[in-house]
């Protein structure tokens, strides 16, 4: 069986069990979530096994394990029905089907999200012996995904509406899971384990700190999160140039530039009456 084909089909079991848990009971959904995000670990040593050696056993599996409990917790988010959308209004009965192809869709990308991590983390694999000409491309994508993944978890943090050092708490750890494969993967012929948690640690520091202020914010769930995110997505881009000593300036107006546009968004979005 080649590679591509147990990608295929570890994606389809995953996003076929992140479904199922939509249909269990609400306080069974957080353990099935964490087992759920287990088995994507295990498949994924499983087909990345002949590849993988000393610290990839961590590095290269931490973005399956968290894209699938990103995407199991974010999918609460989803509607149980669509009672209206472009302006037109649907009965009861349409209202639930048109919710239930959305969760269909979103599973679906799920699964053509995690195909695409699986594809990259092999990449990184054998990228880390011999020079690959999708190295960059593969980064790329990496960045992606895992900004979309902080966008889970950021939403769900601030959707709790917890005290805002368990706001903070919970953004810092999940930004340096993140942040640190991420960063690791930037030169992967040389050890730049050090360097690549300490700038993940900074960077876990700041968005933490931001997500405090934003927990006295009375904005969205979802704005705030993309907000975390912006502010990730600038400071995650200015230290993978910085690692690869590369840093252009204007790739920093880009990054300064993203992460207002969001922030005033976000400040004219929120109602601030009450």
């Amino acid at each position: 069986m080649s590679k591509r084909t147990r990608f295929i089909i570890v994606s389809a079991i995953l996003a076929i069990s992140l479904w199922f848990t939509t249909i269990t009971s609400v306080d069974y959904r957080f353990g099935l979530y964490l087992a759920v995000s287990a088995l994507a670990y295990i498949l994924s040593v499983w087909v990345l096994f002949d590849d993988l050696k000393g610290f990839e056993w961590i590095t290269l599996m931490i973005l399956p394990t968290m894209f699938t409990l990103g995407s199991g917790l974010f999918s609460n988010f989803l509607p149980s029905a669509v009672p209206r959308m472009f302006g037109r209004a649907f009965q009861l009965e349409s209202s639930i089907l048109l919710a239930g192809v959305l969760r269909i869709v979103y599973f679906l990308l799920y699964a053509l999200g995690m195909y695409g991590v699986l594809l990259i983390e092999n990449i990184f694999s054998v990228a880390s012996i011999r020079t690959i000409q999708l190295f960059r491309a593969a980064k790329s994508v990496n960045f992606i995904l895992t900004l979309v993944s902080s966008l889970f978890f950021y939403a769900v943090a601030l959707s709790f509406r917890l005290p805002f050092w368990w706001v903070m708490s919970m953004v810092f750890v999940v930004s340096f899971i993140l942040c640190f494969p991420s960063l690791w993967s930037v030169d992967l012929k040389n050890n730049i384990v050090r360097d690549a948690g300490r700038y993940s640690l900074a960077v876990s520091l700041v968005v933490a700190l931001v997500s405090g202020v934003l927990a006295f914010w009375p904005v969205k769930a979802f704005m705030g999160g993309l907000m975390l995110t912006s502010l990730l997505y600038g400071m995650l881009g200015v230290m993978e140039q910085r690692l690869s000593s590369r840093v252009y300036v204007e790739s920093l107006w880009e990054y300064g530039v993203t992460v207002a546009i969001i922030i005033i968004i976000g400040f004219l979005t929120t109602s601030w009456v009450g």
